[in-house]
């Protein structure tokens, strides 16, 4: 009659990992918190006749909580709110000792399960499961609860650290990594459980391509440097299969080309690389026919290789896409607007980051990376306009200090850039930055969005250059309403 979801307490002090994942440790764990989670919504115990006795299912939510949690101790309440319903239940907390418990009606809506832990009006941490429904979520569903506005770690060590880590989103499933050798491991999105995964055999060289989710549910290790060369993995099947593109031929050798994937994750477009100027397209689910294409885009093409450059694509009427870098070239070239733009020099490893948008307008900030052969924090903001000349703003410095290989991270408020052992707020609109957080990277890694609306970063070294063994999250602050 009533289907109850609840948090329950703890399940032991660690989780094991078979695949490079060592142990979790859960400080409080999956906390001792026991979170009952789903809400007594208005009205239900009157559905309930009187005398009967509901017939409830349980599901448990974990309570994951960082490596860094002793300030999570000083909570004294927490707050959980269900969506879309916006049901909510507060209760007093005794660090993550605290109990919540809701009820539902049997359904298979779609929902989200937030939760707030606070000292008094101060918010400590918070996390949002992914998309579940009761009947799917039968293997329990867990909450990741980080620092706002903060990078918090994983409670999850890398037993071979490896700095060029590759690491995709599932979409709806969870998150793939592969290392150079090609040794998988798959992080579920519900449960944030790890486990061992089919290895990629003969994989293609770690600086060699990229690793791209794609709109069905796996993920796609597309090589490109030598020749187009595809392989595919589905988290369900546990397996890589070749994948063979139509029209391969066309896209000949790109090594260290830009590329974006499209929103709806269906197509990898690279931009020159090698000795190339001209866009390609390469599929990552199939067509109608069941083929996969890969080819030339007619009618676009780049002012050079821009070799070593990144693509950005600022999602506008027009969905431009703007290419940051290169040698001897302009700092920015708009691919559909074909227009170069910015001073001219040799800008590599910086990347870029959609800022806010006017009514008409949308800013990009590029900044970090390698200028004329040294680390810069030096940036430059271009405004595009539909049926307008783009505008641009540089500002010299903006990150401190220089970040040679930034990671950008995003909420309402600021946009934060990571690198050198940092994590550096910078105001939306302003860029005013703010005092600077800790990070545990300096170089590299691999950033990847997670299904509750935090971010994963994994890969990349320390400022000894040696590869990490952490994963971090960025959990992003809370605004008011």
């Amino acid at each position: 009659m009533i289907d109850a979801v609840r948090a329950s307490p703890a399940r032991g002090d660690s989780r094991v990992h078979p695949v490079r994942a060592r142990r979790v440790v859960r400080r409080g764990g999956a906390s001792s918190a026991g979170l009952a989670a789903m809400a007594v919504l208005s009205g239900l115990g009157a559905m309930v006749p009187a005398g009967c006795q509901p017939n409830v299912t349980e599901l448990d939510i974990d309570v994951v909580t960082p490596e860094d949690a002793g300030e999570l101790e000083a909570a004294n309440n927490v707050a959980m709110v269900l969506e879309p319903n916006g049901a909510s239940l507060s209760a007093a907390a005794d660090g993550l000792d605290f109990d919540l418990a809701l009820e539902l009606d049997p359904d298979h809506a779609v929902r989200t399960l937030a939760l707030y832990l606070a000292r008094d009006e101060r918010l400590l941490a918070w996390g949002r499961t992914a998309p579940f429904t009761l009947g799917a979520a039968a293997d329990g569903i867990a909450v990741f609860l980080g620092q706002p506005g903060a990078l918090s770690t994983f409670p999850l060590v890398l037993d071979v650290p490896d700095d060029l880590l590759l690491a995709a989103a599932a979409p709806g499933r969870g998150v793939v990594t592969m290392s150079t050798s090609g040794a998988t491991s798959y992080l579920d999105g519900f449960t944030l459980v790890t486990r061992a995964a089919a290895p990629l055999p003969d994989p293609p060289a770690a600086d060699d391509g990229v690793l791209v989710g794609d709109a069905n549910g796996g993920v796609m290790r597309v090589a490109f440097a030598q020749g187009l060369r595809a392989h595919r993995f589905d988290p369900g099947d546990d397996a890589w299969i070749d994948v063979t593109h139509t029209g391969a031929a066309a896209v000949g050798l790109r090594p260290e080309a830009a590329w974006v994937v499209d929103i709806d994750g269906r197509v990898l477009s690279l931009f020159g690389g090698g000795d190339h100027t001209d866009v390609v397209a390469i599929d990552l689910t199939p067509r109608d026919d069941g083929s996969l294409a890969a080819g030339v885009v007619q009618g676009l093409a780049l002012d050079a290789p821009r070799r070593g450059a990144s693509a950005l694509w600022a999602t506008g009427d027009d969905d431009e896409i703007v290419i940051f870098g290169g040698d001897d070239v302009p700092a920015l070239y708009l691919v559909r607007r074909g227009a170069a733009v910015g001073p001219s020099g040799a800008w590599l490893g910086g990347r870029c980051v959609r800022l806010d948008d006017g009514d008409d307008t949308i800013r990009v900030l590029c900044g970090g990376g390698v200028r004329d052969g040294a680390p810069t924090g030096d940036a430059v903001i271009v405004s595009l306009t539909a049926g307008a000349e783009p505008s641009l703003e540089e500002r010299a410095a903006l990150l401190t200090p220089p970040m040679p290989s930034p990671r950008w991270f995003v909420d309402d408020s600021a946009v934060y850039a990571q690198g050198e052992g940092v994590l550096l707020p910078l105001d939306r609109v302003s860029l005013t930055p703010d005092e600077p957080r800790n990070g545990l990277r300096a170089r590299g890694g691999q950033v990847v969005a997670l299904e509750g609306g935090a971010t994963l970063l994994v890969g990349g070294s320390d400022a000894n250059g040696v590869p990490t063994t952490r994963m971090q999250v960025f959990t992003p602050a809370v605004t008011a309403d």
